[in-house]
């Protein structure tokens, strides 16, 4: 992985749906939408991979994932 462009490799990337797969699980969603919150926390994520280099992984994947979730 490049660090000066601050991206996430494929690796990353697999990881990071693992660890949101499991993050899911605490709303208690199944099928599309347990799909779709883990989708747009990923993708809200990735598009702000900044935030990876500023906290935690996991506590930016459940702050994230929880407000995604407290907005639908």
């Amino acid at each position: 992985m490049n660090r000066g462009s601050r991206g996430l490799s494929t690796s990353d990337m697999r990881i990071l749906r693992t660890l949101l797969g499991r993050y899911a699980a605490r709303y208690h969603l199944a099928g599309p939408e347990r799909d779709d919150l883990i989708e747009q926390t990923f993708q809200a994520l990735t598009s702000n991979s900044d935030i990876f280099f500023e906290i935690p992984v996991e506590k930016a994947a459940a702050e994230t994932m929880h407000r995604i979730y407290c907005s639908r």
